[in-house]
């Protein structure tokens, strides 16, 4: 019996032993617990302010940058914007409180830098944690930044055709008009003051004023920065802009704008006029233009034959009868605007000649 005694005594000193390991055990358990906890729920939720900051320093940014590729160069933008930055801030917040911790516009550079933060609260905690606290982490501090550039476009992907400088409308003064690719109408009247190369009205022989590019799809790559681009000669409209064409009839139709960003040249080679240096010794290719700038119009109808299509507003109907102008004479009608456009896929820096802004996120 005492054999079995003892036996029993040390399964009771056993169990005690175990009661001892658990507790400790579970304390560390409950920890790691807490700490997978604020892992899931607290970065989930930091995430989701991260996100919030950061549409609200993009907005920011981008509206800012609009505001100022507005103002002219004699009076530039104030060099603090916090005061217009914080609505679009506080916006894209879910409790609609954001603090713009700083929105600086550099006038030279042509650039809006927003930086966003969660406000402090109590204490001048930021972000408040949830189950994080248990690990004695209260709180943390999140930002967002943003930039936003604002100008002229030095490069985009446009629309295949380029106009030459002396039909442009830097005054903003010409109102509706005809852009001549081709025909000889214009040209021969005494008062129209852009005469073209050819007898034919080409913009330069054999080219059409349309630009070579390797795409499908009706849009060409122009960077001034690099401003030579390959004239698409031997056919005067581009198969490949027939959807383009039919999308804007469509839109023109149902009583909607449409409006196009085009580039503007300044040259076309083979240059055959005057003496002295050879405008065209720059250029990497025999037949092409060298762009100035970008310009935008919007659209009232167009002309063209070779495969092309033709569509007109009632006034561009009445323009080309005014011009007396005959089946012949292709190309666009519309009217220079000023327009701050959101370009994602264009770069700024360029020139403002023609009034052609743009704004695009860069951070």
């Amino acid at each position: 019996m005492r054999w079995l005694g003892k036996t029993l005594i040390r399964g009771c000193e056993a169990e005690d032993k175990e009661r001892g390991v658990i507790a400790p055990l579970a304390a560390i358990l409950i920890v790691a617990l807490l700490g997978f906890g604020a892992l899931a729920v607290d970065v989930g939720a930091m995430y989701s302010e991260k996100t919030q900051l950061q549409n609200g320093a993009d907005s920011a940014a981008l509206a800012v940058a609009q505001a100022c590729a507005k103002v002219t160069t004699s009076a530039p933008c104030a060099a603090d914007q916090k005061v217009k930055a914080s609505p679009y801030a506080n916006g894209n917040a879910l409790d609609g409180s954001s603090n713009v911790v700083s929105a600086f516009v550099n006038n030279a550079a042509g650039t809006v830098d927003v930086t966003t933060e969660t406000p402090a609260g109590a204490g001048g905690e930021h972000f408040s944690l949830y189950l994080a606290r248990a690990l004695g982490i209260n709180s943390v501090e999140i930002k967002a930044s943003a930039q936003a550039k604002f100008g002229g476009f030095s490069a985009a992907d446009v629309f295949p055709l380029t106009f030459s400088k002396c039909e442009s409308d830097p005054s903003f003064f010409k109102g509706l008009q005809f852009f001549p690719e081709h025909g000889t109408s214009l040209s021969d009247d005494p008062k129209y003051a852009c005469p073209h190369q050819s007898s034919s009205g080409h913009e330069l022989p054999g080219g059409f004023g349309w630009l070579k590019h390797p795409g499908l799809d009706c849009n060409v790559h122009v960077d001034i920065t690099s401003p030579w681009i390959e004239s698409k000669p031997g056919n005067s409209f581009d198969g490949t802009c027939t959807s383009k064409f039919a999308s804007w009839q469509a839109n023109l139709t149902a009583g909607k704008t449409v409006e196009i960003l085009i580039p503007i040249f300044d040259t076309a080679c083979p240059d055959k006029g005057g003496t002295g240096v050879n405008p065209c010794a720059a250029s990497p290719f025999g037949k092409s233009f060298r762009i100035e700038a970008f310009a935008q119009i919007s659209l009232r109808g167009w002309h063209f034959n070779g495969g092309g299509s033709t569509y007109y507003t009632t006034e561009a109907s009445t323009l080309k009868g005014s011009l007396k102008l005959k089946n012949s004479d292709t190309g666009l009608y519309g009217t220079f605007i000023k327009k701050v456009t959101l370009a994602d896929a264009a770069k700024m820096g360029g020139p403002i000649t023609y009034g052609s802004l743009g704004v695009t996120l860069s951070k």
